[in-house]
């Protein structure tokens, strides 16, 4: 196999990495990605500068030109990605003598020396030097994903590419007799096949990190999702006025718990509603009914535990449920609820127009199943207890003579 074909080679591997790399470009809008797929192909074209220099004697140092000029773009294109990759840095007008200089270099160097060998030692001292900024600027992407096969195989393939182009000094500065050692000519002839094997491990480690990229896009948007669902599902079983949990929520649990772990759980049920809270609507409104609801809600939660759930069951009504607290235990608790409102009322700035009561009822559970049975008596309970009160003549207090 003679030079030329293992540039020709080179050559399809690197058209079949950018034809690659676009269709990658399609799927994933990414800078970096824009950067690398742009990259390849002005590789490419520069390997098809150079295979027409070496055919072509009348325009020679042009193509040689062209060809350093899309190497040299190449490599930077490539800083540009990493760069970008690791910082989120896009090119800018900043970055423009850089390629200003980068088209001088290619410009004149053919100029040097007749000799391509000559010419290519320098110019593969540059392109290792642009591989090693490349490896240089994937650095803080090392450090904050030390996990990421798409890193581990770019930047492998950056330090391997960097000592392959620096080997090339001491190779073809042995054809002219510089380091009195020569290099066979067969191992010239396969070093295009070196550079694409290379070059296509860099290839996939851009693409495998490309699709990195997104799959963490992906990931991050899955969490905003769950995120927003959870905080949907809050809101769906949470009663916003009071921010204690609605039926929805209750019957969750009453289905959760009947087939589930907790269906033994055991303890006591609390009904509880507010006295006269239609005639507090009626004489000062919603906004002083909803204050009283509220602070009725504020008071359960001073006296129920933490592991206690407070469950807006009405306009005008809670329900509690303790589990693991006897009938009796509970019973005395409640029966402290009023006495708590009454403190309340009096250390607020801006206290209720009238002070607020409850009727409570209570009744013990053995498990989730017999909790409706509780719940009913309960009920019937705070009923009763409510019918009493209102016996014995107990009448809103303070009530305007007209609205």
């Amino acid at each position: 196999m003679t030079a030329y074909v293992g540039l020709a080679i080179q050559l399809v591997g690197i058209l079949l990495i950018a034809l690659l790399s676009l269709s990658v470009r399609e799927t994933i809008k990414n800078a970096s990605v824009k950067y690398w797929t742009t990259a390849w192909i002005c590789l490419a074209v520069s390997l098809v500068s150079l295979l027409a220099g070496f055919h072509l004697a009348s325009p020679q140092k042009f193509f040689y030109s062209l060809y350093f000029f899309g190497e040299y773009l190449f490599g930077l294109l490539f800083v540009a990605g990493c760069r970008h990759h690791a910082q989120g840095t896009k090119i800018s007008r900043r970055d423009l003598p850089v390629a200003i200089v980068a088209l001088l270099v290619a410009t004149l160097l053919p100029f040097v020396s007749a000799d391509f060998n000559d010419l290519f030692m320098v110019h593969s001292t540059i392109v290792a030097v642009l591989f090693v900024v490349c490896f240089f600027f994937l650095r803080p992407a090392r450090k904050s994903q030390p996990k990421s096969p798409g890193l581990r195989v770019m930047s492998g393939a950056l330090f391997l590419l960097a000592i392959d182009f620096l080997h090339y000094v001491p190779v073809f500065g042995a054809r002219k007799g510089l380091w009195g050692f020569t290099v066979p000519p067969a191992y010239l002839q396969y070093t295009s096949i070196f550079d694409l094997v290379l070059e296509i491990l860099l290839g996939f480690g851009t693409i495998m990190l490309s699709f990195e990229s997104v799959r963490r896009e992906v990931e991050a948007a899955n969490q905003e999702l769950t995120a927003a669902r959870d905080q949907l599902e809050l809101m769906a079983r949470m009663d916003p006025l009071t921010e204690a949990l609605n039926r929805h929520a209750f019957h969750s649990l009453l289905a959760r718990g009947e087939g589930g772990v907790e269906a033994d759980a055991d303890g006591s049920v609390a009904v509880l509603d507010i006295d006269y809270l239609k005639q507090v609507n009626d004489w000062f409104g919603h906004t002083v009914g909803d204050k009283a609801i509220r602070s009725v809600a504020s008071a359960m939660r001073s006296l129920i535990r933490a592991d206690d759930m407070l469950f807006r069951w009405g306009g005008d009504e809670f329900l509690v449920l303790m589990f693991r607290l006897d009938e009796q235990e509970a019973r005395r608790r409640m029966q402290t609820l009023n006495e708590i409102l009454a403190r309340m009322a009096s250390e607020e700035s801006a206290a209720l127009p009238l002070p607020i009561t409850v009727s409570v009822g209570v009744s013990g559970f053995a498990s989730m199943k017999e909790l409706a049975g509780a719940i009913e008596r309960a009920d019937q309970a705070m009923y009763s207890a409510r019918r009493k009160r209102r016996n014995e003549r107990e009448v809103v207090p303070s009530l305007p003579s007209s609205p």
